[in-house]
This record gives C-alpha cells, structure tokens and sequence, in this order.
C-alpha cells in the first residue's frame, strides 16, 4: 500500500531530488543532525544525536509515509542524489497540514531550503483536503523565517515550544500559508 503522495516521489527541481530515505542515509542523518548549530533549531531533535536516533527516525519515516497522513523527505543535490543534504516533511491533520524542514549547516544560504519546500508545498496542495500549511521557527531563526516569508508565509502568532537539543522552552513565531494565497501567486 502507497501513501497518496508517495506515486509523485520523488521530487525533482532545478538542483535538488526530493526522495523516500533509506537506512543508507543513516550515518550521515546522524552527522548533519546531530550539528549542534542545526538540532537546537529544531523541536524535537535531541543533542548528541545517535545513529540509533537517526535509524529509529528513518523507520518511522517509512512507515508513515506510507499512510498517507505524513511525507518526509530526503533532499540531496540532483548531482549527487544519494548524499542527504536536509530533509523536509509535512503532517496532515485535517484541512491543515504542519510542514518542517531542516539543512546541513554546510548548506545554509544556498538556497536549498526555498527550492526544497517550494517543491513540497506544491505537492502538499495536491490533496484538495489541504487548506493551509502551518510552520514556523523559533525567534532566534531569521533564515528559516526569511524562507516562510519568500514562499508567502504570513505571521500568525508567537508561542513558546520547547526545544529537545536545548532542553529549554523557547520562543518560536507561528506562521501559515492558505490554498488561496498559494494559488493566487503560483498564477502569476
């Protein structure tokens, strides 16, 4: 059985492959992870971080992308498709969906980030259930915002969400997309 998503994977764009991960990516998961600078801007990645972590995360990746509620994927240069540079999903519930990502920090201000998740926000918005997209980054993350705001994100709201790898709560600015907006710039 195949997720209803996973018929258009993977992804490709200009520069980038956007496919199903593998247990293959799993040390260099671990590696780009486990990057202090990259775990302590994200929710639920824990510093250090383990290929035991990365192994664990990989199976469930699999196994919900598969029911169709979730899609993550792995993002690596077209030239290289087998070297995992980030990853980005998304998670339905309901007419909304949350969608995330993150990069090696040997990648950050390429611009891998805006193509990646231009790619999976036209892929999410193929399920006309979708409604909105939800996102967001922690306040002390302007590259992340600075993406959401190029993509046509709009600031909904400030909350505090706890980070794993810094073991503290941490402010974090809410943002969302609606179908709308999305089809209104993608017709111009």
């Amino acid at each position: 059985m195949n997720g209803p998503f996973l018929p258009h994977v993977p992804l490709t764009t200009r520069r980038l492959v956007l496919r199903q991960p593998s247990f293959d990516d799993v040390p260099r998961l671990a590696r780009l992870a486990g990057d202090r600078d990259v775990a302590r801007m994200l929710l639920v990645v824990p510093h250090p971080y383990t290929e035991a972590h990365a192994s664990a995360f990989i199976g469930d990746v699999l196994a919900s992308n598969l029911t169709g509620d979730s899609l993550a994927l792995a993002v690596a240069r077209a030239k290289e498709p087998h070297a995992l540079i980030g990853l980005v999903s998304f998670s339905r519930e309901g007419p909304a969906a949350t969608i995330g990502w993150w990069f090696g920090k040997s990648v950050w201000g390429k611009g891998f980030a805006t193509e990646a998740v231009r790619a999976m926000i036209a892929l999410a918005f193929r399920d006309p259930e979708i409604q909105r997209l939800d996102a967001g980054a922690f306040a002390d993350n302007p590259a992340s915002l600075r993406v959401q705001e190029k993509l046509g994100f709009r600031r909904t709201g400030e909350s505090v969400k706890t980070s794993a790898a810094r073991g503290a709560d941490v402010p974090h600015v809410d943002m969302s997309l609606a179908r709308a907006a999305f089809e209104a710039a993608a017709s111009h």
